[in-house]
């Protein structure tokens, strides 16, 4: 197992990194502390920090709804998957991927960075006219979590704002950068009606690890009612498109069929 394989094995179990590491550190402090050193000291600093982390765990887990309602995955009762692009619109990327959709015959989700969406209008309305769901993803892609209660608002109204101007209508999907989230910034998208999406399958392609790799990371994970994070923006996602036919060929072979998020959603009704 290289580096790679651990960085690959802690984010796919981040909970359980998260005990052992901190385990691990406490015991190397306890080795180290100078004088006597205390079993229930060691156990009650151990219990106390797994407090604290519990406490922030709902802030960046991608499916937990304890700080504001997220939608992360659909209902099982049908193999239905919805892909999502995040970071665009990009002037390259975005028509190549809505290319290779449309020879797919597939219909996404695009959650769109505000200040993309002032720079590239055009590619908004076609996102739009060729059927697929656009959703905010904030104004600059500020992370929410290093954003004061101010630039949360500006973040958050600004991306709907940007949308909003070129589509004539507000967005009602919204997804926080990186998945991350305080609870007023739930609080802040659920007062402009906004619906915070997440996701249950994440290929990690901003790794650029190749199209194969994407494509069989999110086939291995495959389960209805999945939500699959994928981007369109904020770097090279050559690969993204390239992994597409695959992804959706091999499914489409295990009997899924590839829905807008609102559709997805709309099975849980």
């Amino acid at each position: 197992m290289d580096f790679e394989d651990i960085k690959d094995w802690v984010y796919d179990n981040y909970q359980l990194a998260y005990v052992v590491g901190t385990g691990v550190l406490a015991l190397g402090v306890w080795a180290l502390w100078p004088g006597k050193r205390s079993l229930g000291a060691l156990l009650g600093g151990y219990a106390a920090v797994l407090g604290i982390g519990a406490s922030w765990e709902p802030c960046v887990d991608v499916g937990s709804s304890v700080y504001g309602k997220v939608l992360a995955r659909g209902g099982a009762s049908e193999l239905k998957i919805a892909l999502t692009f995040d970071d665009g619109p990009h002037p390259e990327n975005t028509p190549l991927i809505l290319g290779t959709l449309a020879r797919l015959n597939v219909k996404a989700t695009f959650f769109c960075v505000g200040e993309n969406v002032k720079k590239y209008p055009d590619l908004v309305k076609r996102i739009k006219d060729e059927g697929h769901l656009l959703g905010s993803h904030t104004l600059s892609h500020r992370n929410l979590l290093s954003c004061t209660w101010g630039e949360t608002k500006r973040q958050i109204g600004g991306g709907i704002e940007a949308l909003s101007s070129v589509l004539g209508e507000e967005p009602v999907y919204f997804r926080p950068p990186y998945g991350m989230r305080y609870p007023w910034s739930m609080w802040e998208s659920e007062r402009l009606a906004q619906r915070a999406v997440l996701w249950s399958n994440c290929p990690r392609d901003w790794q650029l690890p190749g199209a194969e790799v994407i494509a069989c990371r999110v086939i291995r994970r495959a389960q209805a009612g999945d939500i699959v994070l994928l981007h369109d923006g904020g770097g090279d996602r050559r690969q993204t498109a390239q992994a597409l036919p695959k992804i959706v060929e091999t499914l489409r072979e295990r009997g899924f069929s590839f829905v807008r998020v609102d559709e997805l959603e709309a099975q849980n009704d």
